[in-house]
């Protein structure tokens, strides 16, 4: 029986999260998603229901894999858990393995006491928003007893299969000699990673690498990509990248010490596709808040960008539709067709990166040299509730009076987080001076309005 005070679960822009063991990542929440999965396979899959799931190294992994499991064997579908795997691999797995499904446990590039899920259909992509809302359903609607009893089937050498797929995609690959830096957010990919450029014959100085439950981002890895850029200066190396917490983004230094982001890797790898014929209408898929820096940059060389809503699986089907090769966000998140099979995958991304032709002698300080940002300011403001914004005047008002002022050079962004209770307010213009008295006014007219 469901309890009176049981509140179904909202599915976000990335599955769930929030803090590990209040809802929904609670207990009974868990069970009731690992039992509404096995009913939804149930009804769009074959009889037999096998699930494989991974994690990206917080404790509170432990409990929420089995509370999933209690679930799941309730509604007779059995799991296979392999363990500390990146994201992108996990979704390559239950693509290739004879499961029905996937779970990751991971939330992502935030702190080692919040935790989330991300469900796969049998295909590898995300569960699109309509099945996600039926499971949110089927949490209510299901009449299940979890069981206590219930075990997951350990596989952790399935792993090995996806290293050997990242090997097999890039085989024409040799970093013999080549020092390079790999910050892995003490995360999902501190095993692999390391492993993988070693394999390549790569001279790896590995750092962020030994998770230990509880300091997974903390101060490294993509959110924090300052801690690589001093370990490419102090170690002398010429390339460094770092993943976020589940391994599906990444952010590189040159051997100066540069970082570059997503929109800088979108260009690079927008202009190596097009000089290659392997860019379907010579266009990139890029979300809206990718820096005006990426539309200038791949204008000069005839690129479009299709522009989405934020979050890969707009920028994957955006993709799918329309059949381009190429797509991702500023924040790390690069998506590939083809091999890359449309996940998000921070190792693939940086192994790609690295086999352009010629970036070894030209460096890779004049290699992404084509991208310049320009000045762009994010404030992530708190908030009560998440009013319509299109209907508040005072924040409209101030908007447009920006807008107006910043004409062509700049732009406003103004969206709430599909998973905290948060407006994020981005601008962009010419200068930074410019970009903060903007921001200011429009935090300002959101806070008066729906501040915490």
């Amino acid at each position: 029986m469901t309890p009176a005070s049981f509140v179904p679960p909202v599915f976000g822009t990335d599955g769930l999260r929030g803090k590990a063991g209040e809802p929904p990542l609670d207990p009974t929440t868990m069970q009731r998603v690992g039992a509404a999965l096995g009913i939804w396979l149930q009804k769009h899959g074959p009889e037999q229901k096998r699930v494989i799931l991974g994690h990206d190294g917080r404790e509170s992994a432990a409990w929420i894999s089995a509370c999933l499991t209690q679930g799941l064997a309730a509604t007779d579908a059995s799991v296979i858990d392999v363990g500390l795997i990146p994201t992108p691999g996990l979704a390559y797995l239950t693509r290739t393995e004879p499961v029905q499904a996937g779970i990751m446990i991971s939330a992502s590039h935030n702190p080692g006491g919040d935790n989330g899920v991300k469900i796969f259909q049998g295909d590898g992509c995300k569960l699109p928003d309509e099945d996600e809302q039926e499971l949110s359903r089927l949490t209510v609607e299901v009449p299940f007893e979890p069981i206590a009893s219930a075990r997951s089937k350990p596989r952790r050498e399935l792993g090995q299969s996806y290293q050997e797929h990242l090997a097999n995609v890039f085989a024409e690959l040799d970093l013999t000699g080549h020092k390079i830096v790999v910050d892995t957010a003490n995360g999902a990919g501190s095993t692999i990673a390391p492993s993988v450029l070693r394999c390549f014959g790569a001279d790896t100085i590995a750092i962020a690498c030994e998770p230990n439950g509880h300091n997974i981002n903390d101060g490294v890895g993509a959110m924090h990509s300052e801690h690589l850029a001093q370990a490419v200066r102090d170690h002398g190396a010429e390339f460094g990248f770092c993943l976020d917490g589940d391994g599906d983004r990444c952010m590189f230094a040159d051997q100066t010490g540069q970082i570059w982001d997503g929109d800088a890797v979108l260009t690079l790898m927008g202009r190596h596709l097009a000089e290659q014929g392997k860019l379907p209408e010579n266009t990139v898929v890029a979300t809206i808040m990718s820096n005006l820096g990426l539309h200038k940059a791949l204008a000069l060389h005839g690129i479009k960008v299709h522009s989405t809503p934020v979050g890969d699986r707009a920028v994957v089907a955006a993709m799918r539709d329309s059949g381009f090769a190429l797509g991702g966000e500023q924040s790390g998140h690069i998506i590939f067709a083809g091999e890359g099979q449309f996940t998000g995958d921070g190792l693939y991304t940086a192994l790609a990166v690295m086999s352009i032709p010629g970036v070894w002698d030209r460096g890779f300080a004049q290699t992404f040299e084509d991208f310049e940002s320009f000045p762009q300011l994010l404030v992530n403001v708190p908030v009560r509730k998440k009013s319509d914004l299109s209907t508040i005047d005072s924040i409209q008002s101030a908007v447009r009076t920006v807008e107006d002022e910043l004409g062509e050079q700049g732009r406003v962004v103004l969206r709430y987080s599909g998973t905290e209770d948060l407006c994020r307010v981005m601008v962009e213009g010419p200068n930074f001076e410019i970009v903060q008295q903007h921001t200011d006014c429009i935090v300002r007219a959101v806070q008066a309005e729906l501040g915490v």
